[in-house]
């Protein structure tokens, strides 16, 4: 499908004015816009975001670190490793790997709040599950005080968690609730070999909206600088969706380059349907011009010529002229010759005899090939003249003879 170029123009002029208004005002539109999903990742910095968090615990001088590597690859040196809200389910290869890596003595804040079992094949179920915890749907609660003193409550009054979901214990061995209410347990905290598991039922009380709440911010200073020691404290940003792309990918994701790109795609759709939207009638296509009277002869007189046929060839012609002579004088398809010829002599200044001739020819025309020749000849003649009298003067200026 070809469009004119003014359509392309127009076309090229709407993307250009389109992406400059989205590079001026994307940036701002991300920003402001209301969060679909909730993301406790340390690249946002929105309100469910951690990256104040991170950022906080960096100028404390902890070292804290970005994992964008599956749990089943972690250093020697990490100690502590937070694990806040994963949006992409862990695979029971890491829970292993992580069950492993805390019973030689790292520490893991788990703070998830996924309901659910696990399907074979396809889904290993809330990560809890496998540290022998069921989370279940519970009601709201307001603030928390801590169940019994603990140097992770150090400083903390209370906490305020704001969501359902509740821990209940399948195998209470082991587990201490330092944060829970009659519907189930929030923050519970569990040894494992040489390390300790700390499950949380709400992510969001690390994330940068509830972060400065009650005491927030003091607990999760308190986990990471109690066990981080010489090593390190990494964050898992794997399960976040990062590490799964370039580096590239994920600053386009940042602009408003893929806002752009969908402009783009919905303008090229919608130029695409108008171009192929008729809003009329079906416009004929051009016939092109048919042959003349005396290409039809050349024609068909050779086959008539072998087939002896000269009569049927004469009647023939005089019948297209007939044709053609009173389609241009609308007269009628039964008119007679001798008035035929006369209006063809007033309106084209040709002989009234000349025509009579040629519509009744007599039977002398096919007495012979050179007869015929001369009578088509004469048929050509008066058809040229006619239709020079219609569409003008040639281009010579001359007059073919009477």
């Amino acid at each position: 499908m070809k469009g004119s170029r003014r359509e392309w123009i127009v076309l090229a002029a709407l993307v250009v004015v389109m992406a400059g208004v989205s590079a001026l005002l994307g940036d701002r539109d991300a920003e402001d816009a209301r969060e679909v999903r909730p993301d406790p990742s340390t690249y946002n910095a929105k309100g469910s975001g951690i990256k104040g968090l991170y950022l906080w615990l960096q100028e404390l001088g902890l070292p804290v670190r970005r994992w964008e590597r599956p749990l089943t690859d972690l250093p020697a040196q990490a100690t502590v490793l937070l694990v806040l809200g994963p949006r992409i389910p862990l695979e029971d290869r890491e829970l292993k790997a992580l069950e492993e890596w805390i019973r030689g003595g790292g520490v893991l804040l788990l703070a998830d709040d996924t309901v659910g079992g696990p399907v074979p094949g396809v889904w290993a179920g809330a990560p809890v599950l496998r540290f022998g915890l069921q989370p279940r749907i519970g009601e709201r609660a307001g603030a928390l005080r801590p169940a019994f003193p603990s140097p992770y409550a150090t400083g903390v009054q209370t906490i305020q968690p704001t969501g359902r979901v509740r821990f209940q214990r399948q195998r209470p061995e082991g587990w201490a609730p330092l944060f829970a209410d009659r519907a189930g347990d929030v923050l519970a905290i569990q040894r494992l070999g040489k390390g300790s598991i700390i499950a949380l039922t709400d992510p969001g009380i690390f994330s940068n909206a509830r972060l400065e709440v009650a005491g927030h911010a003091r607990l999760a200073l308190n986990i990471t600088r109690d066990h981080v020691e010489r090593g390190v404290v990494l964050v898992d940003e794997f399960h976040h969706g990062h590490g799964h792309e370039s580096t590239f990918l994920r600053y386009l994701k940042t602009t408003a380059v893929p806002w752009m790109l969908a402009q783009v795609a919905l303008a090229f759709l919608a130029f695409m349907l108008a171009r192929g939207t008729r809003f009329g009638p079906p416009i004929p296509a051009g016939e092109e011009a048919r042959t003349s009277s005396l290409e039809y002869v050349g024609a068909l007189g050779d086959l008539y010529r072998r087939a002896g046929a000269r009569r049927l060839a004469g009647d023939t012609l005089a019948k297209s002229f007939r044709r053609t002579l009173t389609e241009v004088l609308g007269a009628r398809p039964g008119e007679q010759s001798a008035k035929l010829g006369a209006r063809a002599a007033r309106r084209f200044g040709v002989r009234a005899e000349r025509v009579k001739a040629c519509l009744d020819p007599g039977p002398g025309m096919a007495g012979s090939d050179e007869a015929l020749l001369k009578y088509a000849q004469a048929v050509h003649q008066l058809e040229a003249r006619v239709r020079h009298r219609i569409s003008g003067p040639s281009r010579d200026g001359g007059d073919r003879p009477r």
